[in-house]
């Protein structure tokens, strides 16, 4: 069986690597409280397991090589509004540090000749700095033919299926809320203590539609936030989470990243011209 953690690899082994049709993904998430119920570690656990999901079934089923990078577990995290309200648990580097990070990781790798790199995000507030730093990459290496470099959240893909599955449907999104407990049950429910947590959330001062990440929300920075934050919650009761809804949500997202994976691979050596 073909290694995907990048870490686990010699260097000679990365060498063969680069000489096939290949893949890196770069997990991103943060250090962070997640309510009374969640661990910590649910951004940057979440992306780095989706990540190694993902990898072995492109690895397994397609003449693909996708190695995941070791994790970045901290992200910008004095971004969530009310400020004043920082529960323990949180460890933050500022949105600079994470750019130069992301950038240097990142750069590292083209440098090696990687050039399809995929910036797998588990944390809301890293979106910005992540972008920021892949587009200073391409303007670093625009003489680079084939660069291919991407970013994605996981928590915004396998909508529709969610909507279906979930009780809260698309307005149950957001941090600690039913669809992150759901897969926190499923991929480290030692973690996860239930019944513990309380109605809480947060109040907007523009109507839900606007400012939940549904697929992305269509005001995308917003400071007026207010409501009862001694939950670390945005979203209401998450105990209605289950387990089998976290898997079946999990199986959706491996499959939209699979074929975003996929995708990237075919498209290596893509010109200008051929783009639509």
């Amino acid at each position: 069986m073909k290694k995907i953690r990048f870490g686990d690899m010699r260097w000679p082994e990365i060498d063969e690597v680069l000489k096939k049709s290949n893949v890196v993904l770069l997990p991103v998430g943060s250090t962070e409280q997640h309510g009374r119920h969640l661990p910590v570690n649910f951004d940057f656990y979440s992306a780095a397991y989706l990540a190694e999901k993902a990898a072995r079934r492109v690895t397994d089923e397609n003449n693909i090589h996708v190695l995941v990078a070791p994790t970045i577990p901290y992200g910008e995290t004095f971004g969530r509004p009310p400020f004043e309200k920082q529960l323990p648990g949180s460890i933050t580097i500022s949105a600079d540090t994470l750019i130069r990070l992301v950038e240097d990781v990142v750069r590292s790798l083209v440098i090696q000749g990687f050039k399809n790199i995929l910036v797998l995000n588990g944390h809301l507030e890293n979106v910005a700095p992540i972008e920021i730093a892949l587009r200073e990459i391409t303007i670093e290496f625009k003489e680079l033919k084939g660069l291919g470099l991407y970013a994605t959240n996981w928590f915004f893909m396998a909508q529709d299926t969610w909507a279906k599955i979930s009780k809260g449907g698309r307005t149950s999104l957001g941090h600690a809320g039913e669809n992150e407990t759901s897969v926190a049950l499923a991929i480290e429910p030692e973690n996860v203590q239930l019944g513990v947590t309380y109605e809480g959330g947060s109040t907007f001062s523009l109507p839900p539609k606007y400012v939940l990440p549904v697929s992305g929300p269509l005001v995308f920075y917003h400071s007026r936030v207010g409501g009862v934050r001694d939950s670390g919650m945005h979203v209401k009761d998450p105990n209605v989470a289950t387990k089998e809804t976290g898997e079946k949500f999990i199986a959706a997202v491996i499959d939209e990243l699979a074929e975003i994976i996929v995708g990237i691979a075919k498209s290596e050596g893509m010109t200008h011209e051929d783009r639509v």
